[in-house]
C-alpha cells in the first residue's frame, strides 16, 4: 500500500510552526459573522496563539489547567493551541451540557481558568474561584479575549516533555460515567500524521466544520488535520444555517456522522428521476458545488446509506475510532477505501481480536504511539493498557480475509440469552436502518408478556404500529430465531449527547 508523504512534526509547536513556514499566508480559518466572513490566515493564527499563551503565563497559570468551553470558532482554537503548550493542559468541554454540569467537569478537572462564550456563560451558576476570559464579551469580572490576542512582548512556544498531559478530555458516557482521558501532544500528533498517510486533502481547499469541537472526532479531523495540511477551516453557523453555509463556503470535505449523512441520504432519494450527470450536479450544488470528500465516524452507519450517498460524492470513506485514541485507530484509505468496513489499522499501529468466538468476533484491541497517557481519576494518571501495551477498547468486531475490521458492537450491550448466545444490539439496529421507514432504532433486553427477558426495541418511525410489526417480521425471518426482537415501542426521538450518539443508559 503506497502512502502519502507527511512532513515530520511531532508536538503542536512544530505543527503550528510546518503549517506556517508551508501556508503562511493562505486563509486558515474563515468564520461567518452577521452578513460578513472574517479570514484568518496561518500566520496570525500563530501570532495569536503565541500572544494568548504568553499572557496567560504571565498571569501565572503556566502550570494550571485551563478549561475551553464555547461554541465552534477560530477564538475556540487559538484558546486550545494556546492551553494545550503555554498551560498545564487544555480542557475541552461540552457547551450543551447544563450549567451544573459544566462547573461540575471544571471542578473535576481542577481548572483555573475557563474561556467561555456568552451564551454559555449565562447558565452557569457559579464561577467563584476561576478567571474567566470571554470569547465574545466582557463584564466587571470578565476579561475579553480580544485583549489577550494582539501582544507583543511573547514567550516563544515551549516544547514540554516527551509525553507530557496537554489536553484532558471527558468522554461522552454514553454507557456509563465519563471518564477523564489524558492525551499528550505526541499521542494527538501520531494520529494527524497516520491518517494524513492515507487520507488527502490539498492546500487552498475547504472544510465546513459542523460537529462540536470539544469532541476529538471533529478536532482532530476538522481542526487539526485540516491544520496541518493548508486547508480552509470554516465556521458558520453550525446545522441549523447549513444549507446556507454550503452555498456560502461551497466546502471540498465534510467530516460527519452518521445521522447527519442519513438525513442527506433520504433527501438523495426523493429527488426525480434525471439522467445520472444531471442528478450528480444537483447533488452536488446542493453542497456548493465542490464536495469530493466526505469522512463519516463516531457510530455505525448502513453500508446502503453509504452507497447511496456515493452515487454522488466521489470519495466517502469511513472511520473507527475512541477518544482514548486521540482518536482514530481504523481508517479506510482514501485510495483503497470499502463501503462496509471501517478499513485497516492507521500507519504504525497494531490492532488484534481478542478471544475471538466461531465467527471470529471479539473485542478489538490496539496498539501505537495514539493510545493515551492514561485515565485521570482527581489525583493521578492511570495507564489501563495491559501487561503486553494493548488498550482493550470494549468494542467488537472482525476482521475479513482482506484485513479489513468491522465493528459488530460494544461489549458492555451485549444481550446475553439464556442458553448462552450473544446478541448485537448494534447488528440488528443497522437491519432495521435499512427500512425507509425506520429514522433510528435502539435495541435493548427488556421483558415479554410473560416477564422473561427478550430483545425489544424503541424506533422512532411515522409509521403506524402495524406497519412496524411488519418490518420486525422482515428482520426476525433474515436471523437466527434467538435473535428475534419480541416487543417494540415507537418513539418520538431517542436520547443522544452532543455527537449524536444514542445514549443508551436512559
Amino acid at each position: 500500500m503506497s502512502l502519502y508523504e507527511v512532513r515530520q512534526f511531532n508536538n503542536f509547536p512544530e505543527l503550528i510552526n510546518s503549517s506556517v513556514d508551508c501556508f503562511g499566508n493562505s486563509v486558515a480559518f474563515s468564520q461567518k459573522k452577521g452578513d460578513a466572513v472574517v479570514d484568518f490566515t496561518y500566520k496570525q493564527f500563530k501570532a495569536a496563539v503565541m500572544s494568548l499563551g504568553s499572557s496567560l503565563r504571565k498571569m501565572g497559570f503556566a502550570d494550571s489547567r485551563i478549561a475551553l468551553c464555547a461554541a465552534n470558532s477560530i477564538n475556540w482554537c487559538i484558546s486550545y493551541m494556546a492551553g494545550a503548550i503555554y498551560c498545564r493542559s487544555i480542557v475541552p468541554i461540552d457547551k450543551e451540557l447544563t450549567g451544573e454540569n459544566i462547573i461540575s467537569t471544571i471542578k473535576k478537572a481542577d481548572a483555573k481558568v475557563l474561556i467561555t462564550d456568552l451564551k454559555t456563560c449565562k447558565k452557569l451558576p457559579c464561577c467563584e474561584g476561576l478567571t474567566v476570559i470571554g470569547i465574545d464579551f466582557e463584564n466587571e469580572t470578565v476579561k475579553p479575549l480580544s485583549e489577550f490576542l494582539n501582544k507583543n512582548d511573547v514567550f516563544p512556544m515551549p516544547v514540554k516533555e516527551t509525553g507530557a498531559p496537554s489536553v484532558m478530555l471527558f468522554t461522552s458516557g454514553t454507557t456509563g460515567k465519563s471518564k477523564a482521558v489524558i492525551l499528550s501532544q505526541e499521542n494527538i500528533c501520531f494520529d494527524i500524521s497516520a491518517v494524513m498517510k492515507i487520507v488527502k486533502i490539498n492546500h487552498g481547499e475547504r472544510v465546513l466544520s459542523l460537529l462540536p469541537l470539544h469532541h476529538t472526532y471533529e478536532c482532530s479531523i476538522s481542526f487539526l488535520c485540516c491544520f496541518y495540511a493548508g486547508v480552509n477551516i470554516c465556521f458558520g453557523g453550525g446545522i441549523k444555517d447549513i444549507y446556507k453555509d454550503f452555498k456560502l463556503f461551497a466546502p471540498h470535505a465534510l467530516v460527519l456522522v452518521p445521522l447527519i449523512l442519513k438525513g442527506f441520504a433520504s433527501k438523495f432519494k426523493k429527488l426525480p428521476s434525471l439522467p445520472d450527470k444531471m442528478l450528480k450536479k444537483r447533488v452536488l450544488d446542493f453542497f456548493g458545488g465542490n464536495l469530493r470528500l466526505v469522512v463519516c465516524g463516531a457510530a455505525p452507519i448502513e453500508s446502503d446509506v453509504l452507497k447511496e450517498v456515493s452515487r454522488f460524492i466521489p470519495t466517502i470513506i469511513q472511520g473507527y475510532g475512541l477518544t482514548e485514541c486521540s482518536p482514530i485507530a481504523l481508517c479506510n484509505p482514501d485510495f483503497d477505501f470499502t463501503m462496509d468496513s471501517v478499513g485497516k489499522p492507521l500507519p504504525g499501529t497494531q490492532v488484534k481480536i481478542l478471544n475471538p468466538d466461531e465467527n471470529g468476533t471479539g473485542e478489538i484491541c490496539v496498539k501505537g504511539d495514539m493510545v493515551m497517557i492514561g485515565y485521570y481519576d482527581g489525583e493521578t494518571i492511570n495507564d489501563v493498557r495491559d501487561s503486553d501495551g494493548w488498550f482493550h477498547t470494549g468494542d467488537l468486531g472482525f476482521c475479513d480475509k482482506k484485513g479489513n475490521y468491522h465493528i459488530t458492537g460494544r461489549l458492555k450491550n451485549i444481550i446475553v440469552t439464556p442458553n448462552g448466545k450473544n446478541i448485537y444490539p448494534e447488528e440488528l439496529e443497522l437491519q432495521l436502518g435499512e427500512f425507509k421507514e425506520i429514522t433510528e432504532a435502539m435495541v435493548y433486553e427488556g421483558v415479554d408478556q410473560r416477564g422473561s427477558a427478550a430483545v425489544c426495541v424503541k424506533v422512532v418511525t411515522k409509521a403506524d404500529s402495524a406497519k412496524v410489526q411488519k418490518i420486525i417480521k422482515k428482520v426476525n425471518s433474515k436471523n437466527a430465531p434467538y435473535k428475534a426482537i419480541k416487543g417494540f415501542e415507537i418513539c418520538e426521538e431517542l436520547p443522544k449527547n452532543t455527537s449524536y450518539k444514542i445514549i443508551r443508559n436512559k
